[in-house]
């Protein structure tokens, strides 16, 4: 490592930012403690005897080809972003700000810059890049069919019979219900008081918004009914927003068979969500309900990854709760409201 002379070495040492030194062939020249800790070694000469070439630091070599190039000709980088191997081979990203260092011919003897780790910022950049792709997705199908629908009626409407307009309109009213239903979700998720999420509750039967989230389904749903299982003490529309998005999330994800089973046990009324799915990978019970969170094994990505998040926040402010069991046939999301006295 080459030495640097008095203060300067001193001060590049004490320097709670990453620094380094490093060749235009990879070696590197001389690093600070902070850039050691940064790729997780215990020491400046751990983390020389241990790194023969930066090269062997980057997830993709031709980032730091890139980098190198771009320092050669212009003589500095500037927010430059790359992804970085640490000893214990977890990733971290980090943004260079870096200045090549010339001889008298011009020829590139080191460049000297600064690390910065900025993975969190590129974590939440992703996530926004995938939030925004995922949302306008979602809505994007059912303003489609609203619009084509609506264009249709409007430019054809003589050449439609009552009946063909009274189905028109159908679908159109229940697109439109899709697209505000997934309107409503961000708006809970997005929420930070849940306290002051509007909620009004009142003696009702569970069933009747059941029939309604399950009316513009065409996929076969079976709905068990349990003796005295009907009334609770909640919100029936939040109630019926926590029961659609459990049955989508069982529909897209689930296995063939879905069925809906209520049953009453002393002052709790629970309403199953089940399928004929396999089971959640180990430890993804609860993970599930997270925001933006959807199952490893799960093979459709464009889902929002809210529904469940929201159904659970949702039943927490009616003085209920919402969890997930296996029971080695069905998957099974599971309700659970005070029941009506």
């Amino acid at each position: 490592m080459t030495l640097l002379a008095g203060s300067i070495e001193e001060l590049f040492r004490r320097l709670p930012v990453a620094l380094y030194r490093s060749a235009p062939d990879g070696r590197l020249l001389a690093a600070n403690p902070a850039l050691a800790s940064l790729l997780g070694y215990d020491s400046i000469a751990d983390l020389m005897d241990n790194l023969e070439n930066v090269e062997e630091a980057h997830v993709d070599v031709s980032r730091r080809e890139l980098w190198l190039n771009r320092i050669s000709e212009t003589g500095e980088v500037h927010d430059f972003e790359t992804e970085l191997v640490r000893r214990d081979g977890s990733t971290i990203w980090v943004q260079d700000i870096a200045r090549a260092v010339f001889d008298a011919a011009g020829s590139l003897l080191y460049a000297e810059g600064v690390l910065i780790d900025v993975s969190e910022m590129v974590r939440a950049k992703k996530a926004r890049d995938e939030f925004v792709a995922t949302v306008s997705h979602e809505l994007r199908n059912p303003i489609s069919v609203l619009l084509g629908l609506a264009q249709e009626l409007s430019e054809g409407y003589e050449s439609f019979d009552d009946d063909d307009r009274k189905g028109i309109v159908d679908v159109i009213a229940r697109q439109a219900d899709d697209a505000s239903w997934i309107i409503e979700d961000l708006l809970v998720a997005y929420r930070e008081d849940m306290s002051r999420l509007a909620i009004s509750t009142q003696d009702f039967d569970v069933t009747d918004e059941l029939r309604r989230v399950l009316e513009g389904i065409d996929h076969p749903v079976e709905v068990r009914i349990g003796p005295e299982a009907g009334r609770v003490v909640a919100d029936p529309r939040r109630t019926r927003q926590i029961l659609r998005n459990l049955v989508s999330n069982a529909l897209r994800y689930g296995g063939k068979d879905v069925i809906v089973e209520t049953r009453r046990e002393g002052s709790s009324l629970h309403v199953m969500v089940r399928d004929s799915g396999p089971p959640l990978d180990a430890g993804e019970a609860e993970r599930i309900f997270e925001p933006f969170e959807r199952g490893s094994g799960l093979l459709d990505t464009r889902s929002v990854g809210l529904g469940l998040s929201v159904a659970r926040k949702l039943s927490g402010l009616m003085n209920g709760y919402l969890l997930y069991e296996h029971d080695g046939e069905y998957s099974s999301f599971i309700l659970t409201l005070p029941a009506a006295p």
